[in-house]
């Protein structure tokens, strides 16, 4: 199943709004998984380094919308969903 996140044109303040929320709510995902799930150190380590990249990859975007010096941008964002009996990795 496919889900349609985002779909439009947005000011780059509004697209700087909207990606931020949502990147902040995945870090804010792996941060309570590292409070409150007892895993491995692995694992542990896993989230951090996909907080680390979440980050650096919001920042990126962030400052290659903004250099382009224009007033508008197009998102568009889709989530795929798919369900399994076990999980993999």
């Amino acid at each position: 199943m496919e889900i349609q996140l985002i779909n439009g044109v947005f000011t780059i303040e509004e697209a700087e709004a909207l990606l931020t929320a949502i990147f902040k709510t995945k870090i804010a995902f792996h941060e309570q998984r590292i409070k409150t799930i007892h895993e491995s150190e692995e694992e542990i380590e896993h989230s951090e380094k996909k907080i680390i990249q979440l980050e650096e990859t919001l920042r990126n975007a962030i400052k290659k919308m903004k250099e382009k010096g224009q007033t508008h941008t197009s998102l568009n964002a889709h989530i795929e969903v798919n369900t399994m009996s076990r999980l993999t990795q």
